[in-house]
């Protein structure tokens, strides 16, 4: 005799994860498109990278990962935003995830478009499922004053 009970829990122990995945992503997304919004309005010359918050593929999801905003600063060196931010309590990471550790600027980057000139410029902010809107706030405020500072220092 088949144990229904079991496979009817075992069952539910598998969705339940996946519900929580999706909704973690959603809530992750929400906050990367707040974020993504507060560093294009407070930092002039930003721009963002890849598709447009709000783009979505063909099957209708989002166009974009839901944890991840990456910027470029032309005339900024990633490199230096970073050690600004790490100065400041935030910790990023300069270019894409493909070229960590790389000096040269990102083939994915480059691929999009980018000239290699300001794909050096480039910094990525990662979020998880714990990130709050505090913190997006204070990533935010802590980019605009390192900025502000590296401009200073030029």
């Amino acid at each position: 005799t088949e144990n229904v009970a079991l496979a009817v829990g075992l069952a539910t122990a598998f969705r339940r994860p996946e519900e929580a995945r999706v909704d973690a992503g959603a809530r992750v997304a929400a906050l990367r498109d707040a974020f993504v919004t507060e560093v294009l309005h407070r930092v002039p010359g930003a721009l963002l990278t890849g598709p447009v918050v709000g783009d979505r593929l063909a099957d209708g999801t989002d166009a974009r990962l839901p944890s991840v905003a990456s910027f470029c600063f032309p005339g900024t060196s990633g490199e230096a935003v970073l050690l600004q931010l790490e100065e400041r309590g935030i910790i990023v990471s300069s270019g894409s995830a493909c070229a960590a550790g790389e000096d040269d600027p990102s083939p994915t980057l480059l691929a999009i478009g980018l000239p290699p000139e300001v794909a050096q410029t480039a910094v990525r902010f990662t979020f998880s499922p714990t990130t709050t809107p505090a913190d997006l706030t204070a990533a935010a405020s802590a980019l605009e004053s390192s900025l502000r500072e590296l401009a200073r220092l030029r």
